[in-house]
């Protein structure tokens, strides 16, 4: 019985070493698909890059139409309050 117990501990320990090794083998492969993951991304966002600063070039080159009309915020104030009138006058008709 007594060489069971003094077995036991041996045996924890042995399994917590091999606990400890499949972690650290598992942290070196996500690490891995980690830079593989980071890899695939710069290789993308490099042509997005390209499209993206040939397009601002090209639409800087477009003639910008003139703004006609703006509405001041006083402007937007006084249709929201029309609004809001009308829609009340509507429902008290009920």
């Amino acid at each position: 019985m007594r060489g069971a117990m003094e077995l036991e501990p041996e045996l924890l320990l042995q399994e917590a070493r091999e606990n400890v090794e499949a972690a650290q083998s598992y942290r070196r492969e996500l690490g891995h698909r980690l830079e593989g993951l980071r890899e695939a991304r710069r290789q993308v966002r490099l042509p997005c890059v390209v499209v993206w600063e040939k397009r601002m070039r090209n639409c800087g080159a477009l003639p910008k139409r003139p703004r006609t009309f703006s509405w001041t915020a006083y402007q937007k104030y006084l249709y929201w309050l029309m609004c809001l009138v009308y829609l009340l006058s509507w429902m008290t008709q009920f």
